[in-house]
């Protein structure tokens, strides 16, 4: 991945179709070279976030320390059948967790939406930029 890249997400695309989100962030994610098996892992992985009921777990590790800001945290997302969602994440390709964190920006769920800014920047070097419906840049877009 490069350093100092960005990725510009549209806070239009939070309310659009899962499909609709899907396909943005998978045109989002092949800019940054991410392959068809990369995006098969990240289907594959979403499967199991299902069947272990774990979307709600911070399975990107961070985790809003009430007041302090956002703190990694990679033990904070073990499901309740035991299995560790963030070992996981951790486990799939290099490609597939940019994917799959590019996937998250558009979701409805602030603590994917978070977990992925601070894993993309911390991790790939991507800042996440925002942008309103009409394309304006949102203030404070830099995350």
């Amino acid at each position: 991945m490069a350093q100092h890249a960005s990725v510009t997400i549209n806070r239009g695309f939070y309310l659009k179709s899962p499909e609709e989100k899907t396909a943005y962030a998978n045109e989002i994610a092949k800019g940054f070279g991410i392959s068809d098996a990369d995006l098969d892992a990240v289907e594959r992985y979403k499967d199991a976030l299902s069947d272990h009921d774990a979307w709600n777990l911070p399975i990107m590790g961070y985790v809003n320390e009430e007041g302090f800001g956002y703190a990694y945290a990679p033990t904070e997302a073990v499901a309740a059948d035991g299995w560790d969602a963030h070992k996981a994440f951790l486990d799939m390709p290099e490609g597939a967790q940019t994917a799959f964190a590019i996937r998250m920006l558009c979701t409805h769920r602030d603590v994917s939406r978070a977990g992925a800014r601070m894993f993309l920047r911390y991790h790939r070097g991507i800042v996440v930029l925002r942008q309103e419906e009409d394309g304006t840049p949102m203030e404070s877009s830099v995350e």
